[in-house]
This record gives structure tokens, C-alpha cells and sequence, in this order.
């Protein structure tokens, strides 16, 4: 009877979860300013967003091999066990949990809360006005929310005089920044700048331009971590101050082999998907650039996988500095259509072997359907 009443209560919690996804979806797919003659709604009974439909190409290509949005939002965010999940979408516990697992990362220099900085690894708090004025002109920090994604709630912040910061490109006075930062009424953590390396910085020079890279364990190998896509993202006028994806920033797919990249794409804004083999901004080239440090990249993302393989589906972004690279964040949130604009992921044997296992299953797959598992193990 226990049994019984347990796998009922599951299933309620299960359909009202599946109820506030698609409620999610409902809201991104109003929040895509198209008129109705660009939406696809024969691909919403499939669990695809219009805007979707258009970066996919379905109308050609067909479902069969992609993620599905409703996927992504009901399935593919769940692969991680909910309890640990708490301490990757947590940005300070990924700062110390990465250090502590030797994993190259950016340097954490505190944690701002209540109108000021908690040094890191000094004692007492500094008030953010005293902060802002003992730092160095020319010197350069991020601001960033403990918990959250899609690049929001970032402050560049970089010092220019005694008098004056600069708050994402906007020029302010230091009390001016207290009242900025007091408007989010949430921690941030605050990091060091980074420098990014000429190439990389080539690509864009006003955002830091971050790889992101998608792990997962390969379940027929011996729960080997693999990679099974990696693209170069790079920001752009409207995506400043971050590069990030759903801001309007660009995604170029990088060779595995070689770290050379091919032509950028970014999310649509009409029915016709977009391809660059330069900067859309600035003509810089993209087409056929090769990343400096890739195999020192991927060696990164491997040891990272590994070492923290209980987090088994994981999208890393890397910066490539001037001197190699340092693991910049690690996701959840894996962007999969950030990834699946270049390629879809059910296209992969290990990939397809994954899911199943995980429960989310390719429409194109002949097997038998995978059993689906109440809880993330």
C-alpha cells in the first residue's frame, strides 16, 4: 500500500512540474517579438519553441535528433542529483569547491553582501565606497549573483580615478555604485578581472569571450566523462557586458581536434536562422580560427569532469588567457541550444546511450523506451 500511495504522490509531484515547464515555455514562446505568420505551432506538440524550430531548421532537418525545448526544461536539467546541483548554481561554493578539487579557476577576491565586501581570505568587511576607492586606476573586478544564469545580474566594474568607476561601460562615482548594487538587494561574489588572450579577445574585444563545453558520462564505456560538443561563445554590442548566448551573443562550433572554429550563429530574430563568418560588429574574421591553448583546454574540461564526476552533466566555460585556460563557471544550465545550433546532440551514439538512461529519449531512437527514474541518482 506504501508502494502504491509512494508512486502516486511521485506522479502528482511529477505533473505538476511538467505543468510549470510547459507554462515556462508558454511564457519564453510570447517573449519571442514575431509576428504569428513566423511561429511554428506544429512543432509545439513535439515540445519545440517556434524560435527553436527556426535555429534547428526543422522545417529540413526534422525533430528527431534534437533536444526538445520541453526536454531541457522537464528532463536534461534533473540529470544531477538536486542536492548537489545546490552547490554548482551556488557561484561562491563552485569557487571553493573547484580550488579545492585543483581545477584552475579565476581568482575569488570576496563576497559582497549589505553594502559591503567580505575580503577573501581576510578578516572583517570593507564598505563598498572604501572598497571602490582602494582600488588600483586601470584595475578591474566582477560583480556577479550567487545564484543564476543567461549572463544576468553581472557588473563589470573597473576604476578609472579617485572620483570615478566604470559600471558596465557606464561612468559613475562610487556611492552611485553602492546605490547600483543595492537595487539587487541579493550577495554577489566578486572577482577578479580577467585578461583573455589576443586571439580570443580578437574575436570581440568588449566582452570576455568564454568556451562553453558540454560533459556527460559515457554509460558504455565505464562511466567515462566525454565531451560531447564544445562551441566558442562571443559577445557582441547587444550582449555586453557578457557574451552570453540568449542576450543576442554569438556561438561558433569548435573542432575537437584541431580547436579551429567555423561560422557563428546566434538566436533569430525572424524566421531566418543567421551565419557569420566574421563578426557581424566588427568584421573581425571568425571562419577558420584557430583557438590557442585547445589541447590545454581540453585537458582542463577532462580533469574537471573527472574529478568532480558526481556532477555528471556538466556545461564548463573556459576563458583562455593569455597564459592557458581556467574553468570560468560550471552549469546545469547546459545551453543546449546554444550547442544544438550547430549540431543536435541525439546525432551521437554516447549522447543518445546517456539519456536513455537518464530517461530522455531520442524521437529517431528504434530501442525499446528507456525506464524513467522518479529522482536524478
Amino acid at each position: 500500500m506504501r508502494t502504491v500511495l509512494g508512486r502516486g504522490r511521485r506522479k502528482v509531484r511529477a505533473g505538476r512540474v511538467l505543468l510549470r515547464e510547459l507554462r515556462k515555455l508558454a511564457r519564453k514562446e510570447r517573449q519571442w517579438r514575431v509576428p504569428l505568420r513566423m511561429r511554428h505551432p506544429r512543432f509545439w506538440l513535439k515540445g519545440f519553441l517556434s524560435r527553436s524550430a527556426v535555429l534547428y531548421d526543422l522545417q529540413n532537418t526534422g525533430h528527431g535528433k534534437y533536444v526538445s525545448d520541453l526536454q531541457r526544461l522537464f528532463r536534461t536539467k534533473y540529470m544531477v542529483h538536486a542536492r548537489l546541483q545546490d552547490v554548482i548554481n551556488n557561484k561562491l561554493t563552485t569557487h571553493l569547491l573547484l580550488r579545492a578539487m585543483d581545477v584552475r579557476s579565476p581568482e575569488l577576491l570576496g563576497v559582497y553582501s549589505r553594502g559591503a565586501v567580505h575580503p577573501f581570505p581576510q578578516e572583517g568587511r570593507i564598505p563598498i565606497v572604501v572598497y571602490l576607492d582602494r582600488m588600483a586606476p586601470g584595475e578591474k573586478v566582477f560583480f556577479k549573483v550567487l545564484a543564476g544564469a543567461e549572463g544576468k545580474n553581472i557588473v563589470a566594474v573597473e576604476k578609472v580615478d579617485a572620483a570615478t568607476v566604470l559600471a558596465n561601460g557606464e561612468a559613475m562615482a562610487p556611492e552611485q555604485m553602492k546605490q547600483l548594487l543595492g537595487t539587487h538587494d541579493r550577495p554577489f561574489i566578486v572577482e577578479r578581472g580577467l585578461a583573455q588572450h589576443d586571439v580570443v579577445g580578437g574575436l570581440y574585444p568588449n566582452t570576455v569571450n568564454t568556451v562553453r563545453v558540454l560533459t556527460m558520462l559515457d554509460v558504455t564505456n565505464g562511466n567515462e566523462p566525454f565531451i560531447a560538443l564544445a562551441v566558442q561563445r562571443i559577445g557582441c554590442r547587444r550582449a555586453e557586458p557578457s557574451d552570453n548566448w540568449s542576450r543576442g551573443g554569438l556561438s561558433s562550433r569548435i573542432d575537437l581536434d584541431t580547436g579551429e572554429l567555423g561560422s557563428a550563429t546566434r538566436l533569430p530574430d525572424s524566421n531566418v536562422k543567421e551565419w557569420f563568418d566574421a563578426h557581424p560588429d566588427t568584421g573581425a574574421p571568425i571562419n577558420g580560427v584557430v583557438l590557442p591553448y585547445w589541447q590545454e583546454t581540453r585537458d582542463l574540461v577532462m580533469h574537471a569532469a573527472r574529478v568532480l564526476s558526481f556532477m555528471e552533466y556538466v556545461g564548463w566555460d573556459i576563458v583562455i588567457g593569455p597564459d592557458g585556460p581556467l574553468v570560468l563557471e560550471a552549469n546545469i544550465n547546459t545551453g543546449v541550444n546554444v550547442l544544438q545550433s550547430h549540431q543536435p546532440l541525439f546525432a551521437d551514439p554516447r549522447v543518445r546511450a546517456y539519456y536513455a538512461e537518464r530517461g530522455v529519449r531520442a524521437a529517431m531512437d528504434a530501442e525499446p523506451p528507456a525506464v524513467v527514474v522518479d529522482e536524478p541518482v
